[in-house]
């Protein structure tokens, strides 16, 4: 992706803006009885922090000049 690419900073910010609003939509645990779907949700969740973490990161990678 890092050759020929044409990400700049608004194209990261629009994806997290994506994500983060996909993330509130997920049910919150107390509004699920199931224990599988309270883990499954949580789950879904901590992934979806853990990509924004690594979007972060790879935008600042990105900003610094390493990846060109």
């Amino acid at each position: 992706m890092a050759r020929g690419s044409n990400m700049d900073p608004q194209h990261h910010a629009t994806i997290v803006d994506k994500l983060m609003q996909y993330r509130g939509k997920i049910p919150k645990t107390g509004q699920l009885g199931d224990k599988k779907a309270q883990w499954t949700c949580e789950d879904l969740r901590n992934h979806i922090d853990y990509l924004i973490y690594n979007i972060d990161l790879f935008a600042e990678t990105f900003d610094k000049g390493l990846i060109r």
